[in-house]
């Protein structure tokens, strides 16, 4: 599997219709090397990785991303929910206006029914209050009621313990 800086330095490469051995001369490197680091090898070389850098144009930033953060997603809007949502409801036609009227009925099929994606995206929309409240309908089943009690429990806990 390719290294993202290695996907990075193939796709900037070619799209200046480039052959390795091109890149390799311009930086002074052998053509086997640069082809390493395109193919997901990960020891780069800080003054290698600058000379392709320099070479291709481009800057060279290295950042430290902490993935204990989780990264904020921008909300989802009704329009896309609606859209995504849309399979899940055989029988009738899902609106905004059903979204906002009756989000318990909505929520409590999408927990039943839904894939992850439509899932993340209604708890996202909705919000876990509303989805502790959906989880008490009698057409959600035991099962999905139990997972979710659950998953919620943790969540709050996992918040609270994460406050100072």
């Amino acid at each position: 599997m390719s290294s993202p800086i290695g996907s990075q330095i193939r796709r900037l490469r070619q799209a200046r219709a480039w052959t390795l051995a091109e890149l390799a001369k311009r930086i002074g490197t052998s053509a086997p090397t640069l082809h390493r680091y395109e193919s997901g090898w990960d020891q780069f070389r800080m003054g290698t990785l600058r000379k392709i850098a320099a070479a291709l144009g481009v800057s060279l930033e290295i950042r430290l991303v902490d993935r204990s953060m989780p990264t904020p997603t921008p909300p989802i809007r009704a329009r896309r929910l609606v859209r995504l949502l849309a399979p899940l409801f055989w029988d009738v036609r899902l609106t905004r206006e059903l979204l906002d009227a009756h989000p318990d009925w909505v929520l409590g099929r999408v927990l039943t029914f839904g894939d992850p994606g439509q899932v993340a995206a209604a708890r996202q929309f909705f919000g876990d209050p509303a989805i502790q409240r959906a989880v008490g309908r009698r057409d959600v089943d035991a099962r999905t009621r139990n997972y979710w009690t659950l998953l919620l429990q943790e969540s709050s806990h996992a918040s609270k313990s994460a406050e100072p």
